[in-house]
């Protein structure tokens, strides 16, 4: 079972369906996740993938997600399906997670949550030291750009 690794949260000052224009365009995805150098596929439908070219601590890789599930307007769900970094050999039942909460119609909460299970014992004990609070911050900074992109 995957466990909850990383929460981030932001109220937004623009209306819900503006932040899921953004968080569902892969062609902005660059703007808003730091590690995406450019991407390819759809964000907006169920069972589809996305591939990445990432960059990570000055290593680039590819990497390729599939949208598990998907509520319009509310919530997406992620996992790795493939990656040339190692992270699916490091981490297993992955879901990065995006949901929305309307609070009115110009405010949004915006929580993106990260699961996953350490493949073994050694990323178990790296994941304590260092990889929960690398995905901390680029969840912070993802959120971040997500307010600067919408909020206009």
């Amino acid at each position: 079972m995957n466990t909850l690794q990383a929460r981030n949260e932001i109220i937004i000052g623009a209306p819900a369906g503006k932040i899921w224009d953004v968080i569902t365009d892969i062609h902005v995805l660059h703007k808003v996740n730091p590690g995406v150098i450019k991407a390819s596929g759809r964000m907006d439908i169920p069972g589809e993938t996305r591939t990445c070219e990432i960059e990570n601590n000055g290593k680039k890789g590819i990497m390729t997600e599939k949208l598990i599930e998907l509520i319009p307007g509310k919530r997406t769900v992620w996992t790795i399906q493939s990656d040339t970094l190692g992270m699916a050999r490091m981490l297993s039942e992955t879901r990065f997670c995006f949901n929305l909460d309307k609070i009115d119609e110009n405010n949004t909460r915006v929580v993106n949550e990260t699961y996953y299970q350490p493949a073994n014992f050694f990323v178990s004990v790296m994941n304590r030291l260092i990889i929960r609070k690398k995905i901390t911050l680029a969840q912070e900074q993802i959120l971040k750009n997500i307010k600067l992109l919408t909020e206009k």
